[in-house]
């Protein structure tokens, strides 16, 4: 039986001069067991699972109490899909020698098939006691440890197999599998191209380096590997899934939904498929279609996990935040990874701060290399001013891609708050232009701790940062993204530096304005306002940038500012840009709004504007950050649930100390914030010494 077994194990390839040899041995004996044993996996080895049961069921036949004959049959049943079977013809093997490693192993991998990894982590111990050095059961014990999320005690028996059985593709790619979960991205991916270098032709190898360089945000090596994927393995849905992914990521809608279409073309019942068809048609602002790809999914999958998380998603997303926590409960109940985070933001959205605070927390403690739910949680921790921990955290976005897609990558080092001594450092923006502005502040910090820094920005701020008081001194310089910069020594993004200088909500640096308007453009301005009249000068803003998440609840229409426009007779003028300027041509005849900035070519013009204002009422846009950064009263008008930046129910901010914050008391309720603001302009007034009202 031992001699039998070592074939069996051996047998890798040569299948048609294998065949030939057991052949010859039925020839001489048709009932021959260890030849119809090896005909048998043959059989299963060129994926003719009919013939191999076939077999293996004479071979028990002929000789029933060879427990190789019956492992066979186990394994030929378990290929034809008859699972209940398969496991009868383990335990047969079983209970002719208990410790059977083979039957053991079996067993094991037939568990795991039905969900059993608990059972299954049991028969590969006892498969392994008997032949400790058995590379299958390893790798077994491997998936199953993994299955139930124990992913380092995975990586530990992944690397046992390879000890034992070098150059495995197998080995390498499983050992990559966990090493991503584990957050070792590079490791990761090192061990994918270990495999693809044993075997070239592995296309899940393919496809999941493919999606670790998509969530590394190198989109051209993704989509290369991914296709690759496809190109081997045409019948490959994930792999047509995640080139679909991808493709939206990319802004080529066309492209996903024609490879969304290929994968529903080879199974229009596939779940991953229906799931990615919701999300795609969520990406596109088509919910009515979200829903209905949705419904599809859960008619097939009811109990299906991240079907019920996409419906908390979806729920979410119409504002239906109650109904999205049952959801995500549910999913979290049903095995979803996400679900927990999320359900943390519908209960956000409730205003049940202590709960939300609750599920991020457990959702990192649970999976704390999940770059999403570290995000979620460090910007729970600022918005309660918890700055310490929350900063730490926020670094989290350079591993979340709904954040940085893809990320600038430097060879130099990032600087972690270390002395300067005259090094240069790149100080470069990452996010919007009001985080820029916001941040820009720290320049000061790094020129006084010995550094000289360049300051790297969008265009349309780059005027702007020459008024910075280190830029005038020369102490640092500007730059654009997207140039190539002065050469430097260090770099640190504009948002990590109060990580680095430990702010609190204490300790926000301000000296005073720290940004202002050009000489020659503020003139420009002054001239440019002389004919419109004494009286207050308000700038008013009221939309951000549309391509951003959630401007939807930041962001309001002019039709909705017009009981404030009419309540008192002040010279309104216009900061906003971009398609919502043109909401000025709509006014009624009795409103006046002059537009002051619609043509302007950057920020440092609208600064010269600004300059020129008595007071700026905006939503939570680069203005309200302009405004503050340049020591002008401004009223920053906020949604339910704000910014995290603006913190909880606080009416001013350390941010900006001339700034006033209106917050609405229910969602939507932009009418009750109009209501303070007239009031507040009023007494605005009076104390400016100004006491006009509308007629």
């Amino acid at each position: 039986m031992v001699k039998t077994e070592k074939r069996i194990q051996a047998l890798t390839g040569g299948l048609a001069e294998a065949a030939l040899g057991f052949q010859r041995m039925l020839e001489q004996n048709p009932c021959q067991p260890e030849a119809l044993v090896g005909m048998s996996l043959v059989a299963l080895a060129s994926s003719q699972s009919a013939a191999a049961v076939t077999m293996a069921r004479v071979a028990v036949a002929a000789a029933p109490r060879m427990g190789t004959a019956w492992v066979t049959l186990g394994q030929a049943l378990k290929a034809a899909g008859q699972m209940s079977e398969a496991e009868r013809a383990y335990e047969e093997a079983i209970r002719l020698d208990g410790m059977n490693a083979l039957a053991r192993t079996g067993l094991g991998e037939l568990m795991l098939a039905t969900g059993r990894a608990e059972q299954a982590l049991r028969e590969y111990d006892l498969a392994l006691r008997r032949q400790p050095a058995m590379a299958a059961a390893h790798m077994g014990l491997g998936h199953a440890l993994a299955c139930l999320c124990r992913d380092a005690e995975a990586l530990e028996r992944y690397e046992q197999a390879l000890a034992f059985q070098p150059r495995m593709a197998e080995g390498e790619f499983a050992a990559g599998f966990v090493l991503a979960r584990l957050g070792r991205v590079k490791d990761a991916a090192i061990r994918y191209r270990r495999a693809l270098a044993l075997r070239p032709d592995f296309a899940a190898a393919w496809m999941n380096l493919g999606c670790l360089l998509r969530e590394q945000g190198a989109d051209v090596y993704a989509e290369a590997a991914l296709r690759r994927a496809v190109e081997l393995r045409p019948d490959m849905i994930a792999g047509w899934v995640n080139l679909a992914q991808l493709a939206r990521d990319r802004c080529r809608p066309d492209e996903a939904e024609a490879q969304l279409r290929r994968a529903l073309e080879l199974d229009e019942r596939s779940l991953p498929t229906l799931i990615a068809w919701c999300q795609f048609r969520a990406a596109e602002r088509d919910l009515a279609g979200a829903w209905e790809w949705l419904r599809r999914a859960l008619e097939q999958a009811p109990d299906h996990a991240e079907a019920v998380n996409m419906q908390g998603i979806l729920l979410h997303t119409e504002g239906r935040f109650a109904e999205a926590v049952e959801a995500f409960e549910r999913a979290e109940a049903l095995g979803s990874r996400a679900a927990l985070s999320n359900r943390g933001n519908s209960l956000m959205e409730l205003r049940r701060v202590d709960a939300a605070l609750r599920c991020h927390e457990a959702a990192v403690e649970r999976d704390p290399h999940n770059a999403g739910a570290e995000y979620n949680l460090a910007l729970m921790r600022l918005r309660l001013g918890d700055w310490e921990r929350g900063w730490a955290g926020y670094e989290a976005r350079w591993r979340f891609r709904e954040v940085h897609r893809a990320p600038m990558v430097f060879r130099v080092p990032r600087w972690r708050g270390e002395p300067l001594e005259g090094r240069r450092i790149l100080l470069h923006a990452e996010q919007g232009l009001g985080d820029t502005i916001q941040f820009c502040r720290y320049a000061a910090l790094v020129v006084a701790r010995g550094g000289a820094a360049i300051v790297q920005v969008h265009e349309p701020v780059e005027r702007l940062m020459h008024s910075l008081a280190v830029v005038r001194a020369g102490e640092a310089r500007v730059a654009r993204l997207g140039a190539e910069p002065p050469a430097f020594d260090l770099e640190c993004p504009l948002m990590s530096l109060p990580a680095v200088f430990g702010t609190t909500v204490e300790t926000v640096s301000w000296t005073g304005a720290y940004l202002g308007a050009d000489p020659a453009l503020a003139e420009e301005r002054r001239a440019q306002l002389e004919g419109i009249g004494a009286g207050l000068r308000v700038g008013v803003a009221w939309a951000g940038n549309p391509r951003y998440k959630a401007d939807r609840q930041r962001s309001t229409t002019l039709q909705t500012l017009l009981p404030l426009l009419r309540a008192h007779d002040v010279r309104w003028i216009s900061l906003q840009k971009g398609e919502a300027a043109e909401q000025l041509a709509g006014l009624p005849c009795d409103v006046m709004v002059r537009d002051g900035s619609s043509r302007e070519r950057d920020l440092a013009e609208t600064a010269a504007l600004v300059a020129m204002l008595d007071l700026v009422i905006t939503t939570d846009t680069c203005i309200a950050h302009l405004a503050g950064a340049m020591g002008k009263p401004v009223w920053i008008l906020l949604p339910h649930l704000a910014d995290w930046r603006w913190m909880e129910e606080a009416e001013t901010t350390p941010w900006y100390p001339t700034a006033r914050l209106f917050r609405q008391s229910l969602p939507g309720d932009w009418a009750g914030v109009l209501e303070r603001v007239i009031a507040a302009l009023d007494s605005f007034g009076r104390a400016a010494g100004w006491h006009g009202h509308a007629a």
